[in-house]
């Protein structure tokens, strides 16, 4: 009765190492994920085209901004053309045969047209700032594309690489599950709080120190440790102890 329940026993400190080393297993895997070069490529990729989105919004504003100048100087030149054909019918229809009103409306023709004409010169500088705003929009559209393409390449291969990290990760995982069950409740909970406060959870017990803290131990604690039960607590850095493994 007695060699069973210690074999029992035994067997619950063994799943106690085997937990911990699943559990630093786990870890490892899930910070060689994080670490993955594609990882941090796929990160530089998306800010760079978070960037490149941004770049084009403010053309596609200038652009707009552009068109809209160009509406409202083409409404003036529209105006004015409407005002000079009302002065030239003016002239042509011989209602006005006084010398000075026609010099007058000839004159109001004049302006009319210089005006119409340095209104068109402005548009003519408009239509090569939109030529400008939507060459540059065409080369931002084509860099994103180009983005999108390099972004969903690394993407699959980290998917590739990172599924099997993955994968790993969860066979690890369900073993962890299988240990706690054999750890049980009371000490996995120990575990559990040793491991949050620490890190590595578990030390054992070798040539008169903690292999956790290696921290020596003074000769009164140490005898008071052997003679204890087969897991403790280590008096120096508070972890779960293993006294004595199978």
């Amino acid at each position: 009765m007695v060699d069973r329940l210690k074999g029992e026993y035994m067997e619950t400190v063994s799943a106690l190492l085997e937990l911990q080393e699943r559990d630093l297993a786990i870890a490892r895997l899930e910070k060689e994920l994080d670490e993955m070069p594609e990882k941090r490529a796929i990160l530089a990729a998306r800010a760079k085209l978070a960037e490149i989105e941004t770049l084009k919004a403010r053309w596609e504003a200038a652009v707009h901004g552009v068109d809209v100048a160009s509406k409202a100087i083409e409404d003036q030149v529209a105006t004015l053309g409407a005002k000079m054909e009302a002065e030239q019918a003016k002239l042509v229809s011989g209602q006005i045969t006084n010398p000075k009103e026609l010099q007058s409306v000839s004159m109001e023709l004049d302006a009319l047209r210089r005006r119409r004409e340095s209104l068109e010169g402005d548009l003519l500088a408009q239509m090569d700032k939109r030529e400008n705003g939507a060459s540059q929009v065409a080369k931002i559209e084509a860099a994103l594309v180009e983005g999108h393409r390099r972004e969903a390449e690394l993407t699959d291969r980290f998917k590739h690489h990172g599924g099997e990290i993955l994968a790993h990760i969860e066979a690890e995982k369900k073993a962890r599950a299988a240990l706690s069950v054999i750890v049980g409740p009371e000490l996995l909970q120990r575990y559990e709080a040793s491991r949050e406060r620490h890190g590595v959870a578990v030390g054992l017990l070798s040539e008169g120190r903690c292999s956790a803290c290696r921290v020596g131990l003074p000769s009164v604690k140490l005898a008071a440790l052997e003679a204890g039960p087969d897991v403790s607590t280590c008096p120096s850095c508070g972890r779960v102890l293993v006294v004595r493994k199978a």
